[in-house]
């Protein structure tokens, strides 16, 4: 670790908890991602008298964006087959992710939209899940 203590993501966890008191599942091979991008909506409350002939904005609600997460795929593994349940069923679940070095996970609530497996001639097989994150969950 750097003196700034910044370090390389490597380690870091992403789970997927389902149920009311969540079994949890670690979803292995996961590649890079970012968080979930939860920026609010810009609400135009432009008018006739806004000053200095500027349009105007106020903060609306936050999106619930869509969140894609590259990941191994192994063809009708544990993973696999309980994201083909989760595709199917559109189950809320708990999505969380932990980066290397945070002892507080975060939390969202969300669904999975998409399972979408790749199946290359040479390379790894790979597959992307696409989550629509709902809100963040507060422990």
């Amino acid at each position: 670790m750097a003196s700034t203590g910044v370090r390389i993501g490597h380690g870091s966890t992403v789970r997927i908890g389902r149920g009311s008191t969540p079994t949890w599942t670690t979803l292995s091979g996961v590649q890079d991602f970012t968080f979930p991008n939860k920026a609010p909506n810009d609400v135009d409350v432009t008018s006739h008298d806004s000053p200095g002939n500027s349009e105007e904005f106020i903060a609306g609600l936050q999106t619930a964006p869509d969140w894609a997460l590259s990941k191994h795929y192994v063809p009708e593994d544990a993973e696999d087959v309980l994201l083909q349940d989760l595709e199917e069923s559109r189950e809320l679940v708990l999505l969380e992710v932990t980066p290397v070095g945070a002892t507080t996970p975060h939390v969202w609530q969300a669904w999975l939209k998409t399972w979408l497996p790749g199946v290359p001639v040479k390379d790894a097989m790979k597959g992307e899940a696409t989550f629509k994150v709902l809100h963040k969950v507060v422990a």
